[in-house]
C-alpha cells in the first residue's frame, strides 16, 4: 500500500455570474457584483460562456473587471474553444493577464450541449474535440514566448511569437467537462480540472481517472487544481430561472450541485472538499443577488476558507 502523504489544500470560493440568474444583465448590476466581490475579499470572478443564452461576453467583461479592481481573480466559466482561432484566444487571455497583473484563471472548454448552441457556432461535432486539444496546445505553447510552429488538422502556424510574456511565470490552463474521454484529456493537456454538472460521490473516481491519465502521458496535475461549480440560492423560488441549466443532468440530485441556504452550501462544499476538490465557483441565485453575497461570504465563504482542509492521498 502506497504511503499516505498529508498536504494543506488552499481551498478558495469565487463567484460565478450568468445569463440564467434573476434580473436583466445592466451595467449597473455588473459593476455593483464585481465591486461588492473586491470589497469582501471573494478570490475571483467568473463569467459563463454561451453564444445563445445571453449575458455579458466573458472576455470583454473580464477584462473591464481587470481594470476596475486590485485584487480579484477572474476567469472565463469556460471559454468555448472549439469555434474560436487559438492564436488570437491566447493574445486576448494574455492581454488580460497582463494588464491584470496576473491575475487571469485560464479556463476552457467544449460548450454547451445543446443543438442551438452548436448550430449557432457552427462546428460539426466530431470535429469538437479535436479542435479543442489542438486549441490548448497551441495557446499555452504561445504563452511560453517562444516561436512556435505547429501543424495540425485544423490550424497551422509558422514562427508565431507572442509578446509580451503573461504576468506570472507559468500561466496555467484548466479545462471543464465530465465524460470519461474529458476526463483523460485533462490528464493529457490540461493543468486542473472545473467540473460543472458533477456531484461530490462522483468526483473522487473522476479524480482518480484523472490523475492515471497525466500518470500515462509522464505528467502530473496539482492536487489543490481541482474545482467545482455549484448553484447557491437563497429559497427554493429563486432556483426556478435556472431550472433550465439544471434539467441538463436530471440525473443528479439537485443537492449534490445546487444548494438553498448557507447550511445546505456549507454542507456541499464539504463534501466536496471530502472528494478531493478545493477550488469552487459559486452560482448565487437570489432576488437580492448583493445581500446574498454578503451573506454567503460572512457564513459560509471566509469560515470555510480560513479553515483550508488536509487530505491524504496515495
Amino acid at each position: 500500500m502506497a504511503a499516505q502523504i498529508e498536504q494543506r489544500l488552499t481551498v478558495r470560493v469565487g463567484v460565478g455570474l450568468g445569463s440564467f440568474q434573476r434580473g436583466a444583465s445592466t451595467a449597473e448590476r455588473f459593476w455593483a457584483s464585481v465591486d461588492l466581490l473586491e470589497e469582501l475579499g471573494y478570490d475571483s470572478l467568473w463569467l459563463a460562456d454561451a453564444a445563445t443564452r445571453g449575458g455579458l461576453a466573458p472576455l470583454p467583461a473580464l477584462a473591464a473587471a481587470a481594470a476596475r479592481t486590485e485584487r480579484l481573480k477572474l476567469g472565463p466559466a469556460v471559454l468555448v474553444l472549439p469555434p474560436r482561432n487559438p492564436v488570437l484566444v491566447a493574445r486576448e487571455l494574455l492581454t488580460i493577464d497582463v494588464l491584470s497583473g496576473g491575475r487571469l484563471l485560464p479556463a476552457g472548454g467544449l460548450g454547451l450541449d445543446l443543438p442551438a448552441e452548436r448550430e449557432a457556432l457552427g462546428v460539426p461535432g466530431e470535429e469538437l474535440a479535436g479542435r479543442l486539444e489542438e486549441s490548448v496546445h497551441i495557446i499555452k505553447a504561445l504563452w511560453t514566448g517562444e516561436p512556435v510552429t505547429f501543424s495540425g488538422r485544423y490550424w497551422t502556424l509558422t514562427d508565431v511569437k507572442l509578446r509580451p510574456r503573461p504576468a506570472r511565470e507559468k500561466l496555467e490552463f484548466w479545462l471543464g467537462g465530465r465524460a470519461p474521454a474529458a476526463l483523460r484529456r485533462i490528464g493529457r493537456i490540461a493543468d486542473g480540472w472545473l467540473a460543472s454538472f458533477v456531484g461530490p460521490d462522483e468526483m473522487g473516481p473522476a479524480i482518480d481517472t484523472i490523475r492515471a491519465s497525466a500518470a500515462e502521458a509522464g505528467r502530473a496535475i496539482d492536487e489543490d487544481h481541482y474545482g467545482a461549480t455549484i448553484f447557491a440560492a437563497a429559497s427554493e423560488e429563486d432556483l426556478r430561472p435556472a431550472a433550465a441549466v439544471l434539467a441538463r443532468r436530471p440525473e443528479l440530485r439537485r443537492e449534490d450541485h445546487a444548494t438553498v441556504g448557507t447550511d445546505e452550501l456549507r454542507a456541499l462544499l464539504e463534501r466536496f472538499l471530502a472528494a478531493g476538490a478545493s477550488k469552487f465557483v459559486v452560482f448565487p441565485l437570489a432576488a437580492d443577488p448583493l445581500g446574498w453575497l454578503r451573506e454567503l461570504y460572512a457564513e459560509v465563504v471566509a469560515p470555510i476558507e480560513s479553515e483550508g482542509v488536509v487530505t491524504p492521498r496515495a
